[in-house]
Parts: C-alpha cells; structure tokens; sequence
C-alpha cells in the first residue's frame, strides 16, 4: 500500500501572541519617550538654575566691585586725616548713590548726595526728600567733583565739621550723630547705614 504523507499544515501567529508583542512594543516605544521627556526636562531645569546663578552672581560681582571701588581711597584717606570711618563712607555711597549706578555719581562724581557747589561747580538733579514724614521729590544742586578722592576728602570734612563734633570710631555712633544732626530727611536713615555695614562686613575697613 502507498505510504500517505500527511500535509505540512503553516504554523501561523495566533492571536493571543501578536497581541503580547503589541503590548511589548507600545510599552518599549512609551518608556523611550517618557525618558526623553524627563531628560529634556532636566537640561532645560539645569539651564534655568545655571542662569539664574549667573545672575545672581553677576549682581554679587558688581556690588563687590563698588565696595572696592570706594574702599580704596576711603581707607586712605582716613589714614591720613582720621575723620570719618570708611564703613560709614561706603554705606552712604551704597545708599546714596544705589551701588554707583545714580546720575549723580555717573556724571558729578558725587557718591554722597552733598548738595551746594565745590569749588564753584554744580549740576542739578531731582532727589527724594522728606518733608513731614511724607516723602517727595525735588530739584536740587549737587556739588560736582573732579575725582573721587575729591568727593571723599570734601565729604569727610563736611561731616567732621558739622556732624561729628568729635572723633567717632563706632559706626553704629556715627550713624545715629548723622541722624540726629539732620545730615538726611530719611527717619530711617541711621537704621539703613547700620544695616548696610553690618550685611556686607564693612567695618573690616575701619580697623
């Protein structure tokens, strides 16, 4: 008898397989774009918080170079005449003229808001001043000064002769005498100069 060879049936995918492999593949694509995601999320956290210390720096940088910039010849100058402490110069400086960046320092070289002509030269500016405790803005002469140095020895020798009747090696002296003997409208303004030294450690410069 002839031998019967069965039919080789096609072995096909059933159902239940392919839907696995859809499921294997949704969830492998998904998780590819779920770590892309937060990847992405975390370059762009990393850029934010790396512009924002920059900024921050950036700011820190400039107030450093101010103080220097007005311990300089604050600090020489007080060794040569021992007037005013160099604290007390550079807090109004950094009041008075908002870190250097006012017109009046820009363009007269006045770091301390001193009114009146030097040496016969002034330029005008609008200030805020207080008048019954309530706070308005005026036009004003300030004196114009050639340098820096200029502005402190003239400044050192106003407050000496009219604010310091003595000599003053506190600051925390210094800046109530201010007050109290009318050098700003400001009621807070000894309050401000204390706050601004004790903040960026300017006493350093009196010793």
């Amino acid at each position: 008898m002839p031998k019967h060879r069965r039919k080789s049936r096609k072995k096909t995918n059933s159902p239940v397989t392919a839907t696995w492999i859809f499921v294997i593949v949704l969830l492998v694509l998904g998780g590819g774009l779920l770590i892309r995601g937060k990847i992405k999320t975390e370059i762009q956290s990393t850029r934010i918080n790396q512009t924002s210390s920059q900024t921050t720096d950036g700011e820190t940088a400039a107030q450093q170079k101010f103080i220097k910039k007005m311990a300089a010849p604050a600090v020489r100058v007080y060794q040569q005449n021992g007037q005013v402490l160099p604290s007390i110069v550079i807090a109004q400086a950094i009041l008075e003229s908002s870190w250097g960046t006012s017109g009046l320092f820009l363009q007269a070289n006045n770091p301390f808001g001193v009114k009146g002509a030097y040496q016969g030269s002034s330029k005008s500016f609008p200030t805020t001043e207080y008048v019954n405790g309530k706070k308005i803005t005026v036009q004003a002469n300030f004196r114009n000064y050639p340098n820096l140095t200029a502005a402190i020895l003239d400044h050192d020798a106003l407050l000496k002769k009219s604010y310091f009747k003595q000599t003053v090696t506190d600051y925390k002296t210094a800046a109530k005498l201010l007050q109290s003997n009318g050098y700003a409208t400001d009621p807070k303004y000894a309050k401000k100069l204390e706050n601004v030294i004790a903040t960026y450690n300017l006493n350093q410069y009196d010793t």
